[in-house]
């Protein structure tokens, strides 16, 4: 007669899943780690391609970026101003904008079809409002093109809230009503206040999806894990694409002090950004 195999005991079964349970507990941290570099790497990407299609915009618009106005339903996102540089698949909504593909970070949130902006210094041409701040005596900023001095400084394109139910009134013209339950970040960022405010400044009122924020920009895509805090708290990093082509992850500390507000100009909106910061 054969002998019937001995099986687990209760206490053995326990201490297996005991120590299934424990490996799981050191893996999903790892595994959780490593999903949000790639996300981070994949958003550093996509804004390194989008630089590409505006400088090669550029290079055949002697030296202009995009300009962006709302009046005429022109942005730097539209089929006929980045689209026609971009060399990768994206999606087009019913006002012929380029949107989600390559103009969406993996890490935002659901219902996301634009994550990023343009720095509004950087565009071509602007609103009649925003252009007579500029030409007043108390500028805010000045219009820059692609061959600005230190351009591995100053900011092309940034990471921002998708705040906007899309599409929003600066997306589209004939905006219809109702929700779609899909959000978009504005066309363009870093108007009025002092370069330093436009990293971190309380009050941003990101419609009912957030509430009060601190700032236009989107710092909670890729916080270090540890790091839990609000999505509206302006603490954590964001990918920046700069004039040269690079794209670089900074912290906000990095880009503001502070206890002055003022920027460290380690990521500049126009060339005057000092002077601004001297007149306060």
């Amino acid at each position: 007669m054969k002998r019937r195999g001995r099986g687990f005991s209760l206490v053995e079964l326990l201490t297996v899943i005991g120590i299934i349970g424990i490996l799981m507990g050191l893996l999903i941290p790892a595994l959780s780690g490593a999903r949000r570099a790639a996300q981070t790497v994949q958003c550093a990407s996509n804004l390194r391609q989008l630089l590409t299609g505006l400088t090669n915009y550029a290079v055949e618009g002697r030296g202009n970026y995009p300009g962006n106005v709302g009046a005429i339903n022109m942005y730097w996102y539209n089929r006929d101003a980045i689209g026609r540089y971009v060399k990768v698949p994206y999606e087009m909504s019913n006002s012929e904008q380029c949107i989600n593909g390559i103009f969406v970070c993996p890490a935002d949130l659901e219902g996301k079809v634009r994550s990023y902006a343009m720095n509004i210094y950087a565009s071509q041409y602007v609103s009649p409002f925003v252009q007579q701040s500029i030409d007043s005596d108390n500028s805010p900023g000045k219009l820059w093109k692609s061959g600005v001095g230190d351009s591995s400084h100053m900011i092309l394109l940034i990471e921002q809230f998708s705040q906007e139910d899309w599409p929003a009134a600066d997306q589209d013209t004939s905006q219809g009503t109702g929700k779609t339950g899909q959000w978009s970040s504005k066309a363009i960022t870093g108007w009025g206040g002092t370069p330093g405010s436009r990293f971190i400044a309380g009050g941003w009122d990101i419609e009912a999806r957030f509430g009060q924020c601190e700032s236009e920009l989107c710092y909670f895509r890729h916080r270090p894990a540890k790091q839990t805090l609000g999505l509206g708290v302006a603490k954590g990093r964001l990918n920046i694409g700069f004039a040269d082509g690079h794209v670089a992850l900074h912290s906000d500390t990095e880009l503001v002090d502070r206890t002055t507000g003022k920027s460290t100009y380690v990521a500049m909106w126009s060339p005057i950004d000092r002077e601004v910061d001297d007149r306060q």
